[in-house]
């Protein structure tokens, strides 16, 4: 265990499934308390109950829907008054529609703005502002390779991607003067229910990997998807002190997907 990641406290959003169980899973793992945070709640349940023989005096789950921005903050603050202060803010939740830009529906990009880019700066915002007043705390984003890559049938989800990253790297700018990290990790293909959902059967998970030149789609050069317990580990580290002077970056995670 990294000897500067003993006994904090760590905030996840989405945090049921995918890379954000990984991620939550992990820091338990390393003797963390870990608030769990998502907007499923019976996936959250059931994921809190499976954790809680091991992980029961370090684990608090908490439903909660990023859309929310008026209620964000007094959640934070609530958080910090009952379990202690947040040491680190793992930002996971995101959501994910296909379409074309001409055939998307405004609602469904608002909805895809609504969680990835404005519920989430709510987050950072009110964790932030926390961290600034003891001047110490690390903040890790999951973004997207997709956000500086143009893909066909993606628009809204790239764009969300895009706004976020620039988002978090201002954040990082700003908070930088009070020894606060704020950097990113962006997956490619992983192997979570947003991947799988794509997945049908004229495209399935060796039509990700070996990429399809029609559609500008390079494929994957190592050949696999990405587990989420890699992108975790990507976390982790920008986590730890061996990440001590990187700030404003974003680790790609994508099997050489961008290349």
């Amino acid at each position: 265990m990294d000897s500067a990641m003993i006994s904090k406290t760590y905030l996840v959003s989405g945090a049921a499934k995918g890379i954000g169980a990984a991620v939550s899973q992990k820091l338990l793992s390393q003797g963390h308390k870990v608030v769990m945070l998502d907007v499923d709640d019976v996936a959250l349940s059931k994921l809190a109950k499976a954790l809680a023989g091991a992980y029961s005096r370090q684990l608090v789950s908490c439903s909660f829907d990023l859309r929310n921005t008026g209620r964000t903050q007094y959640l934070i603050d609530e958080i910090e008054q009952e379990h202690g202060p947040i040491d680190g803010l793992i930002c996971c939740a995101g959501i994910l529609s296909l379409g074309r830009i001409l055939d998307m529906g405004i609602d469904a990009l608002a909805k895809m703005m609504s969680v990835n880019v404005i519920g989430t700066a709510a987050l950072l915002q009110a964790v932030a502002r926390h961290m600034v007043t003891r001047s110490q705390g690390n903040i890790v984003v999951i973004g997207s390779n997709a956000a500086t890559t143009p893909r066909l049938g993606m628009a809204g989800y790239c764009s969300s991607k895009a706004a976020l990253h620039s988002l978090v790297k201002n954040l990082g700018l700003e908070l930088s003067q009070h020894g606060i990290r704020c950097n990113l990790v962006s997956p490619g293909s992983t192997r979570t229910e947003m991947q799988t959902q794509m997945w049908h059967d004229q495209y399935t998970e060796a039509d990700t990997i070996q990429g399809d030149q029609q559609n500008y789609r390079l494929g994957i050069p190592l050949q696999k998807l990405a587990e989420p317990e890699e992108i975790a580990d990507a976390a982790l580290f920008l986590l730890s002190s061996k990440a001590s002077h990187i700030t404003m970056h974003d680790l790609r995670v994508d099997g050489g997907a961008t290349l």
